[in-house]
């Protein structure tokens, strides 16, 4: 079966799809305040993609590949931030929040978050799951 992408879900979908930046154990306000925090870091990394990653599953490499994509696209917003924004100074916060939350999420990742497994999920399946 071929794994399930971001990108099959509708807009709509991928507007709601996730928790945040933060394991789910973490209290809403405590998720909601570090994702509103990191919005002003990241205009496009999407944590949104990353928790869908986490919610089709796999093994332990398709974790590694959610968890890089994901710094991918952190350090691809780092180095893209405004310049009448303090740039240098924002940029360079934004790179190193973009290795600490990529490290927060190679660590924690493995307990619980991510659906380790034999095959990946359904569409449907990380849908009916994860609303």
């Amino acid at each position: 079966m071929l794994r399930p992408s971001f990108h099959d879900l509708t807009p709509d979908q991928q507007a709601k799809f996730g928790n945040g930046l933060g394991p789910f154990w973490l209290p809403d306000a405590v998720r909601r305040f570090i994702t509103e925090t990191a919005s002003w870091f990241f205009q496009d990394a999407s944590w949104r993609h990353h928790d869908f990653g986490y919610a089709v599953g796999g093994d332990r490499w398709d974790r590694a590949r959610c968890d890089w994509k994901f710094l991918k696209a952190m350090l691809k917003d780092a180095v893209t931030q405004d310049q009448d924004l303090g740039w240098p100074a924002k940029a360079t916060t934004a790179i190193l929040v973009s290795f600490i939350f990529y490290l927060a999420v190679r660590v924690g990742g493995q307990f619980g978050s991510f659906e380790y497994r034999d095959y990946y999920a359904t569409l449907q399946g990380v849908l009916d799951t994860y609303r």
